[in-house]
């Protein structure tokens, strides 16, 4: 399907992207869809190509605002857990050593603030800056994958460069494409499904990685329209 000219990249407002990583599970994975209703027309198969097409470069956007809504939570509770014990460790340190600097700045340089007064200051100072580094140091230090199921957690996705078959089905319908997301996803192991508009920004249901700010409805009821 070929991009129009109004800055959109296809001609319906509701596009599935699927990948596959040969061209044979990509058909049969068009034949199921046919074989359940989705209009044959409406599906198209092809390899990727090195300079990108629409749906090569509608894919890579969907693929990149998933990675980078993933990058705002990539805080493990090995990383909180050590967050946390590296700003009580050293937080207590740095209260006293900041105290002791403020005994020694006191006592050294005759400083004309009371004694009690530069003790508290330096206490607090040394405490402040130890729990940032603390805080830095603890939740750098946890490994960010860990034993067992939390290591799997952060599994990377099969390479974009290893999903050699794109398979996209265009529809007007909403409905026939979040069934054929479905089928895409849970029937016919695609390694990668997306849905996006017309103008090829990601539409949901994005299950993993949901859009919090846009009001309900929004983006089916806009898609299609730049």
């Amino acid at each position: 399907m070929a991009a129009v000219n109004d800055g959109r990249m296809f001609n319906t407002p509701f596009n599935v992207l699927a990948g596959f990583r040969s061209r044979a599970e990509a058909e049969r994975a068009a034949r199921r869809l046919a074989s359940a209703g989705v209009p044959a027309s409406s599906v198209e198969v092809g390899p990727r190509r090195d300079a990108g097409g629409p749906i090569e470069t509608a894919e890579l956007r969907a693929e990149m605002q998933e990675e980078l809504g993933a990058n705002w939570a990539l805080v493990t509770g090995r990383q909180a857990r050590g967050a946390l014990l590296g700003t009580t460790t050293f937080a207590v340190a740095g209260l006293f050593v900041g105290a002791v600097v403020g005994l020694v700045a006191n006592l050294g340089l005759g400083m004309a603030m009371s004694l009690a007064g530069t003790i508290v200051i330096g206490a607090v100072i040394g405490m402040l800056a130890g729990a940032t580094v603390g805080f830095v140091a603890g939740g750098g230090a946890a490994p960010r994958t860990g034993a067992g199921t939390e290591a799997e957690e952060f599994d990377d996705p099969r390479p974009l460069a290893e999903r050699d078959v794109l398979l996209a089905v265009h529809v007007a319908e909403p409905e026939t494409a979040e069934r054929a997301a479905q089928m895409l996803r849970d029937d016919l192991h695609a390694d990668r499904v997306d849905l996006v508009d017309a103008a090829g920004t990601p539409l949901p249901p994005q299950h993993d990685d949901p859009r919090p700010a846009d009001p309900e409805g929004y983006w089916w009821n806009e898609a299609g329209r730049g």
